[in-house]
């Protein structure tokens, strides 16, 4: 779907500009986010990303160099709106520039983004009790006898829908979205 969709950008058509604006849009801000703390100005930078997207519609071969191009674009265009605050605001850009500075963080970044992204579509697709639970235990980080008072269920109903959550979560990222979250539990699990 995405390749078809992909192409139909390439011959200029907005609807497919629209479907991977919106696609694309939330991740490019919360990776925009690491640059520069200002949600506004990381989205003014990711929606003049998008535009270079548009002027370039037809220069895109394949999904994942639109990716690449959004990644690199967003990276740098950060980089540049921190030059030009660094005068203005510089207890807010030498955190930013502190992190940017290491590239190694910045791949953990774009994982830990697009991993982000598939477990919570997939705790979206969880039924409703167990969603809300797995969300109150590794969201929000409550105990499971937290949650029982809060929901007025038993401990052990919490640690049921727990494992029957877990279990279906793997089911629902298999492939390389369960590799991702393993490579993600690794990079954290490794830094001291």
């Amino acid at each position: 779907m995405d390749d078809a969709l992909l192409k139909r950008l390439n011959q200029g058509e907005e609807p497919a500009f629209d479907y991977f604006f919106h696609r694309f849009f939330p991740l490019m801000v919360t990776f925009a986010r690491r640059f520069v703390v200002d949600e506004v100005l990381a989205e003014e930078i990711v929606q003049d990303v998008f535009y270079k997207v548009w002027e370039r519609r037809d220069s895109f071969t394949d999904v994942q160099a639109l990716k690449a191009f959004l990644y690199i674009s967003t990276k740098n265009a950060s980089y540049n709106e921190i030059s030009k605050l660094q005068n203005r605001h510089k207890h807010q850009t030498a955190y930013a520039s502190e992190k940017a500075m290491a590239e190694e963080p910045i791949l953990q970044d774009i994982v830990r983004i697009e991993v982000c992204a598939s477990l919570s579509t997939a705790i979206r697709s969880l039924p409703e009790q167990c969603q809300k639970i797995i969300q109150l235990l590794f969201e929000e980080e409550k105990k499971p006898m937290e949650i029982a008072d809060e929901l007025g269920i038993s401990v052990s109903t919490i640690n049921s829908q727990k494992a029957r959550g877990l279990m279906l979560l793997r089911q629902r990222l298999e492939g390389k979205d369960l590799d991702l979250l393993l490579l993600l539990i690794a990079m954290d699990y490794w830094q001291f």
